[in-house]
């Protein structure tokens, strides 16, 4: 019987690749059944170090790592035996049900987070690396083991091993890995198990890499759902727009991502959006120049509106200085010596998120006010006090900080059509059609109005598939499909924000949060959405 380092005793093979071959055995110290992975080739300290570093995990999501063991022929490395098929074994068989790989999926991110928390990148996660077990536990395997150079399913660069046709865009371009390149291999794996095919893998390595770097339309998923959202959120080339690991967790969970995300590329052009010779007129008077994002027809009644304001407050001023004092023969409140009357307001908006109409929301105001005559007082030395000085007997003022005000944000999502250039902006109280799945999360709209913010209304260009955000209540003269919420016409204070434009490619009119409109045409900013 071979025994290897006078410890693990040969039972059988389990499999063989370009790697090497993996043996069944037993450990003669603590009698339990192990894996037993045979590598010939390689840089045997490098493998030490990572299996080390592997061997630091304990997750049940990652099958453990229990030695390394250097003989002169060959490095071996002992695992945890787990006998199930792999993702890929079963994929064999056709696509899996997407909710399948929705749990599969929390179980390998899991394994992930455990794994990038430790400082720990896989580098190699694809659908041959997933067991899944009969009751449906998924384990995440070879966790920082070196790859063999001769396997013809993997390449390198720069020392960075992997399957080409998992491998992150930017590993290609001189960056290392890293926790984002492990989640891209994931977007990967997850659209092969849903869709029944690799998305960039080709016929040739070349052809891979040039899918990966260049093809916009390969990773489109047609499955729907919350796991569409996160193929296509992990799927996205440029790193810092690429989904994270909580926001994953969170679509796949059921939740909504934070409203601190951004994963809309700024200055990238979208996987969804083709520059499309224009088949529609631009919707009629809504073309506004940058940066002013109001309605030309509202400009006027706004300034005079403005200057009825100035000359009001300007009355008011003069009526107050020629006031009389309220008591005889005593300064007025306000004037030198005299306490002033102290005014505290405070302003609250409630409201829940709306729907398909407009709602009415009327911000409350509760003004108090304090104050009395006041009484000539001198000083000791029979000098008038300094002003300022508080007056025996009378209420100190007081001075409040402007509170902000308690917002209620409205998720607003950017969706799209598989297979057609068609967009649509929607909250959770204004679902998106029919066929639409989630492309990104744009930021939060507020629930309830506040000076300096307006409606946004999601319209339909009547008689088209042609959908499109407006501030105008009639949509412009289309159709009105609801309303959506309340977006600031300048950024707000007290709170992250970022402009959102409309946008045009033709026959399809979009949302993005690009100044460029990633590579389409500009019609005007919208607003600002909260960050």
């Amino acid at each position: 019987m071979r025994v290897v380092a006078n410890r693990y005793e040969v039972l059988g093979e389990l499999g063989r690749g370009g790697m090497g071959v993996v043996w069944r055995a037993r450990d003669r110290v603590i009698g339990r059944v192990v894996a037993l992975k045979e590598i010939r080739s390689g840089d045997d300290q490098r493998i030490l170090r990572e299996a080390q570093t592997a061997g630091r995990l304990n997750d049940p999501g990652v099958v453990a790592v229990y030695d390394v063991v250097i003989d002169p022929d060959a490095t071996y490395i002992v695992m945890e035996l787990v006998e199930a098929p792999t993702l890929a074994d079963l994929m064999a068989r056709g696509p899996l049900d997407p909710e399948r790989v929705g749990a599969i999926a929390l179980q390998v991110l899991g394994a992930l987070e455990k794994a990038h928390a430790a400082g720990i990148v896989h580098r190699d996660v694809k659908p041959s690396n997933i067991m899944v077990l009969p009751d449906g536990r998924a384990k995440l395997a070879d966790f920082g083991i070196a790859r063999a150079m001769d396997d013809p399913g993997t390449t390198t660069k720069g020392g960075i091993m992997g399957s080409p046709g998992y491998m992150a865009p930017e590993l290609f371009t001189g960056s290392g890995p890293a926790p984002a390149s492990d989640l891209w291999a994931l977007g990967a794996t997850l659209f092969h198990a849903v869709e029944g095919r690799s998305p960039f893998q080709r016929d040739t390595t070349a052809a891979t890499l040039h899918a990966i770097l260049y093809d916009q339309h390969s990773a489109a998923p047609t499955c729907g759902g919350p796991l569409a959202a996160v193929i296509t959120g992990l799927l996205t080339r440029q790193v810092e727009a690429r989904l994270t690991a909580p926001q994953v967790r969170d679509l796949l969970t059921g939740g909504v991502l934070d409203d601190a995300t951004r994963v809309v590329p700024l200055d990238q052009p979208t996987q969804y959006v083709d520059a499309v010779v224009p088949t529609t007129p631009q919707l009629p008077h809504w073309h506004e120049p940058e940066p002013e994002p109001t309605p030309a027809r509202g400009r006027k009644g706004l300034l005079i509106a403005g200057c009825a304001a100035l000359v009001v407050a300007v009355a008011v001023g003069v009526v107050l200085a020629l006031r009389p004092s309220p008591t005889a023969g005593t300064p007025a409140a306000g004037a030198a010596g005299a306490p002033a009357a102290t005014s505290t307001t405070t302003g609250t908006s409630t409201g829940a998120a709306p729907t398909s109409a407009k709602p009415s929301s009327t911000p409350s105001a509760t003004t108090t006010s304090t104050g009395a005559s006041a009484v000539p007082v001198t000083t000791a030395s029979g000098a008038p006090p300094a002003p300022g000085t508080p007056t025996p007997g009378q209420p100190k003022p007081t001075t409040t900080t402007p509170q902000q005000p308690t917002r209620t944000k409205v998720v607003l999502s950017r969706y799209h059509r598989p297979g057609t250039p068609g967009h649509f902006s929607g909250t959770p109280g204004v679902a998106a059609p029919s066929g639409f799945v989630r492309e990104a999360v744009l930021g939060a709209l507020v629930a309830d109005a506040e000076p300096g913010t307006r409606e946004l209304y999601a319209c339909r260009v009547t008689g088209r598939d042609d959908w499109f955000s407006s501030v105008d209540g009639g949509c412009e003269g289309q159709q009105v499909l609801g309303f959506l919420g309340y977006l600031f016409t300048s950024p707000p204070s007290g709170a992250r924000s970022h402009a959102v434009y409309r946008c045009n490619a033709g026959a399809d009119h979009f949302d993005s949060v690009s100044s460029t409109c990633e590579g389409q045409q500009v019609e005007f900013r919208i607003g600002y959405l909260i960050s």
